[in-house]
């Protein structure tokens, strides 16, 4: 008696399991109902995500691998993250990716605090400085130069150049004659304007085209 009661428990335990894994990835009853995606800074960029998500209405929830999607969508070199979610209940998958936050161009192409390069699909709209250097360490040097120079120096500044982290220059306009700024390292950046505005006051320097404030207890005007 109690042998066929077991039987019979374990039967039941069976076509239990059986019919949740129908119910899970054959039946029409959970399927995918409703998909979002957040993140992508541009129309194309979330083109791009879609496509490599491979998702649409009626997909069986329990078949999506969310890893593999994740992984796919992460060989975007844009995408620094993304994160996938279900609803077993709503039906709804909703997919955010974290985007790659550039802080200039460097050599051409966008470059985010971290180092990395990458372009964006459907471009990037807002101004950027022009960081041109050798390496992403000297890139980085110069774009973190450019962030922290006063808006009303900056802005006036253009095509950074970085032959490494201790030597940046650029151009600057002042009026309608454009000066040359070898600046070295980023650092000292208070007394550097200082000692830049003291030369530019001085009428002797009125045609200079070049001034190196790599060492600004000693500047060269030339």
């Amino acid at each position: 008696m109690i042998l066929r009661k077991h039987r019979l428990l374990a039967l039941i335990a069976i076509l239990a399991i059986a019919g949740l894994a129908y119910l899970l990835g054959w039946s029409n009853l959970l399927t995918i109902k409703s998909i979002s995606y957040s993140g992508a800074p541009t129309k194309v960029s979330q083109q791009s995500i879609e496509n490599l998500a491979k998702l649409k209405n009626g997909d069986r929830l329990a078949r999506i691998e969310s890893r593999k999607i994740s992984t796919r969508i992460k060989t975007l070199p844009w995408v620094e993250s993304v994160e996938i979610s279900r609803n077993w209940v709503s039906g709804k998958i909703a997919i955010e990716v974290k985007p790659r936050i550039p802080i200039a161009t460097f050599n051409g192409r966008l470059i985010d605090k971290t180092g990395r390069t990458f372009e964006l699909p459907g471009g990037y709209k807002s101004k950027l400085p022009a960081v041109f250097a050798s390496d992403a360490k000297s890139g980085l040097a110069a774009s973190d130069l450019f962030r922290k120079l006063p808006i009303e120096f900056s802005t006036r500044t253009s095509a950074f150049t970085a032959s490494s982290p201790e030597n940046i220059f650029f151009n600057i306009s002042e009026g309608e004659r454009s000066l040359k700024i070898i600046w070295g390292i980023g650092t000292e950046i208070d007394l550097k304007l200082k000692v830049y505005k003291a030369l530019l006051a001085l009428p002797e320097n009125a045609k200079i085209k070049m001034i190196d404030l790599s060492e600004p207890h000693s500047p060269i005007v030339k």
